[in-house]
């Protein structure tokens, strides 16, 4: 195994973990790479490593572990040049650093940190940010959520992993969890703009099967079409759709209880739509509000109340059709204000100019 001893930057890069953490966050900060960095601490001491360890945010950390792992363990083989390479890219960076003055060269004893005991600051951070999952929240409350994500993390001095972790942990949706994890890892900003674009057309998708199915079953229900005809038109809208239409017509009537949720796939929606569906050619459609009261889909709210309040067919068509359109605007557009924060948080951006390009997508001036 490589040590400090056998390269070139020994004695420079003894001093790197002697700086406060400020400095130490800003020199391991995205600009060197997980792998890199790994081999950087394939040749500090463990007391080093626990030092940048305790300033990395946990995406990072766990995966700077990971490949750490495989370098000691020796299952990823690594030369002697390989590590040279990395260290000499962070001893630049150092330096790029210092002279531009982001950092000063000094010990943790020759620098007064106490204008960075955030503590309390971070504290109220922590205790003030709700959960966040947009699929339960509007624009304006996204705006606020992401308003005080910002002002915070730009607030908060040489806490900046912490703060990441906070918000990262309160995060409860796919969309923002996955976008937010990529922008704090060490994915360059072409990669996370590329990750937001896959995944808002893999939610857009997915929505659209969706939207499609609740349409489908408003529509059915309303036209008082048969069970066997609901089945026939569910399935319609996936690849399989005779195996599909099996599978609706042999357990959904084994299904005790329908259920129409944010994160329930696809099929499970279908299934679920065909059991309400025998459940009212059953009971009758008055009866469909005790088994939906807990269904959290807006449009399949929208629509159920529709149905029940006797709207004509013809009426009742061209609303739900412009409803679905609304939703998955209203979808796309929580997406693209979502991918703008994250940019602007991740570019320290001022939170000004956040809510502007945020609000661009609106006729209407949010504000926080």
């Amino acid at each position: 195994m490589i040590s400090l001893s056998d390269i070139n930057t020994d004695q420079r890069l003894d001093s790197v973990t002697m700086m406060p953490d400020y400095c130490v966050q800003e020199i391991f900060s995205c600009d060197i790479n997980n792998e890199s960095c790994a081999k950087i601490l394939v040749v500090l001491s463990e007391q080093s490593r626990e030092i940048i360890f305790s300033n990395l945010n946990v995406v990072r950390k766990e995966k700077i572990s990971e490949l750490l792992e495989l370098f000691l363990s020796e299952k990823n083989k690594l030369t002697k040049q390989e590590v040279e390479v990395s260290c000499e890219s962070l001893l630049d960076r150092i330096e790029y650093l210092v002279k531009g003055g982001f950092i000063r060269i000094a010990t943790r004893n020759e620098v007064d940190e106490s204008f960075l005991d955030m503590g309390a600051e971070l504290t109220n951070f922590s205790d003030g940010l709700p959960i966040f999952d947009f699929n339960h929240n509007d624009l304006h409350d996204l705006i606020v959520w992401w308003n005080l994500a910002a002002k915070n993390s730009k607030s908060i001095l040489g806490k900046k992993h912490e703060v990441q972790n906070i918000i990262l942990e309160r995060l409860d949706d796919q969309f923002s969890t996955e976008l937010y994890s990529t922008s704090i890892d060490d994915a360059t900003e072409q990669e996370l703009r590329e990750k937001s674009k896959l995944l808002i057309n893999e939610a857009l998708e997915d929505y659209k099967i969706r939207a499609n199915l609740i349409e489908s079953f408003i529509i059915n229900t309303s036209q008082k079409l048969s069970v066997q005809q609901l089945a026939s038109e569910l399935s319609s809208f996936f690849s399989d759709k005779e195996e599909m239409e099996e599978r609706l017509l042999k357990h959904g009537p084994l299904l005790l209880y329908p259920a129409i949720k944010e994160r329930l796939p696809a099929r499970d929606i279908a299934m679920s739509l065909y059991k309400l569906g025998l459940i009212i050619a059953d009971e009758g459609l008055d009866e469909m509000d005790k088994y939906t009261k807990k269904f959290d889909d807006q449009f399949f709210r929208k629509g159920a109340a529709l149905l029940l309040a006797g709207i004509d067919e013809i009426n009742l068509g061209k609303i739900i059709t412009e409803r679905k359109k609304a939703y998955t605007w209203e979808l796309e557009t929580k997406m693209k204000m979502i991918t703008d924060a994250v940019i602007c948080i991740r570019n320290n951006v001022s939170p000004y100019i956040m809510l502007e390009l945020m609000s661009s997508y609106t006729v209407y001036d949010l504000e926080e």
